[in-house]
């Protein structure tokens, strides 16, 4: 017969074997955390810088109006970012940001009908691109923080004088100055705040082009896209109006889960105490095993 004192310790023992895997996951996670934070070499941060200045190269060209010239450089790029390795640049996130980015200008300047204006816009993006690769504290793209937050008023002002045709316009034109430095974003920012603000830009976006009346939806979007706009550019901290808040302390939130697993465990040995005077008989088999 097993006592409530052994009842106690099987029921620790139980909680413990379901608690260190959280623990070993959260070592884990440490351990991946520093193996991220990898430092390139010379020799990375020099082909890197290389790619910035063909970059440039490629801008200028296309800004000169010298589309054969540009479409040559845009190649240069392509091989270039196959000889670079990106560990302890950016993320999986920001390279297939770059490589997409890059993918997507060739196509731009392959076309058979070449559209300069979209060829400038892919030039530029491609540029900020590599800039923020080569310049983590001062990028270029900072530049259009002034533009996006212009953008963001006149889509307040739109949805409050209910004007829904004006609306549509303000979206879209926040749409295409926020898509030429969203690579470099994924490039610069974690991911998870991409996310939202592209999120918050779809929102917006399908509300003006929705058939009712959308305009207190948009003006409820407002606060929370100068919230991560400021956060993604780094002027101020943005937690007031962010609509997907995330536990700052995952390991605590993990001790948290672990605590009521104790406690659940807890309560199911004293409910079998309570079974015949604490006492739990254990039958032997057939066979006279235990």
């Amino acid at each position: 017969m097993i006592g409530f004192g052994k009842m106690k310790w099987i029921g620790v023992s139980m909680a413990l074997i379901l608690f260190l895997p959280l623990l070993a996951g959260c070592a884990l996670s440490a351990k991946q955390d520093a193996a991220a934070a990898v430092k390139p070499t010379p020799e990375q941060l020099q082909k890197v810088k290389l790619l910035n200045e063909t970059a440039e190269t490629m801008y200028q060209k296309v800004q000169q109006g010298d589309i054969p010239g540009s479409r040559a450089v845009l190649q240069q790029i392509s091989d270039q970012v196959t000889q670079i390795r990106f560990e302890g640049i950016t993320s999986v996130e920001g390279l297939n940001a770059l490589t997409d980015t890059i993918t997507e200008a060739k196509r731009v300047f392959q076309a058979v009908k070449f559209n300069p204006d979209a060829g400038k816009i892919s030039a530029a993006k491609v540029r900020l691109a590599t800039d923020s690769l080569t310049h983590a504290s001062q990028p270029l793209w900072l530049q259009y923080y002034k533009q996006l937050q212009d953008d963001v008023n006149v889509i307040e002002q739109t949805a409050k004088a209910s004007d829904k045709t004006s609306l549509q316009h303000a979206s879209a034109h926040f749409e295409q100055h926020y898509s030429i430095i969203h690579p470099s974003l994924l490039i610069s920012r974690p991911a998870e705040d991409v996310e939202r603000m592209d999120s918050l830009v779809a929102f917006v976006k399908s509300q003006s082009m929705s058939q009712g009346m959308p305009f207190r939806n948009v003006l409820n979007a407002v606060p929370p896209m100068r919230q991560m706009l400021d956060k993604l550019f780094m002027k101020r901290e943005a937690t007031a109006y962010l609509p997907y808040p995330e536990p700052q302390n995952p390991i605590l939130w993990t001790l948290a889960f672990g605590s009521v697993i104790l406690a659940a465990l807890g309560f199911a040995g004293w409910r079998l105490s309570k079974k015949d005077d604490g006492i739990v008989t254990v039958r032997r088999n057939e066979d006279g095993y235990i």
